[in-house]
Parts: structure tokens; sequence; C-alpha cells
């Protein structure tokens, strides 16, 4: 988020992040904010793979959980996300508020709707030399 003028600017990872959210919300999923930091590092685990689909899939692999975090908080403190309180598992679970859907038609209008997935290129850990 960028401050102009006593207003705050989403940024596109800030957006990532809402649309993310709203997906899940759409079917009926409201996820831990720990959910939505394996879906936009592109986790390969049992959890997440049904999510491999979501067009944010794997489109913020540089990020730390932590600063994911710090950006869900902020998105929450300034009312772009909701938290819900779920009695049968005494946890706060993520959903989009009115004013982040807003947001989202906005940012549609205005850009093409695409998120690009990082390809992370891993150093070759070894080589096969042949002998003659």
């Amino acid at each position: 988020m960028k401050k102009e003028a006593n207003q705050y600017k989403l940024c596109t990872n800030d957006l990532k992040i809402i649309e993310t959210v709203s997906l899940l919300n759409k079917e009926d999923k409201y996820p831990l904010t720990e959910c939505v930091y394996l879906i936009l590092t592109g986790d390969e685990s049992e959890e997440i793979e049904e999510f491999k689909n979501l067009p944010t899939y794997k489109t913020l692999v540089s990020y730390p959980s932590k600063k994911i975090s710090r950006l869900i908080v902020m998105l929450i403190r300034y009312q772009f996300l909701e938290r819900i309180y779920d009695e049968g598992s005494d946890k706060l679970y993520l959903k989009v508020a009115p004013k982040g859907e807003i947001e989202l038609i906005k940012y549609r209008k205005k850009h093409k709707y695409r998120f690009v997935a990082k390809q992370v290129k891993r150093k070759q850990l070894y080589v096969t030399i042949k002998k003659n």
C-alpha cells in the first residue's frame, strides 16, 4: 500500500491477496492467513493441490510468510478484508469486505485480468559427464 494524501492506494500484491481470498469466498471457503500464503507462494502440499488452478497461485514466490501476514493485517486495518469467527474451530478466517470487492472491480476494469505465476529457476545440483 502506498499512502497518498491520507488515502491508501493498493499495490498489485495487495490485489493478489484480495483476489485470492475473494475466489475462495466465492466457493464458500474462508482461508487462514497461512492458507493464503501457501497459495501465493505455490506450495506443493496436498492441502493446496485443489487451489493450483487459481490465477493467483504461485504469484508471490519470493515473499516470506511474515511479509504476506503484514500485508493481510494492513488490508484488514484499512477494511479491504474482514475476519470472521468460526465457533467450531475457534479461529478467525478471512473474508473480503465490500470495500475490497469494489477495489477488485475497479482493477479489473482498468487492467487485463491476468496475474503471472512465477517460475523459480533452481540451480543445477549435479551434472552427468560421460567419460570417453
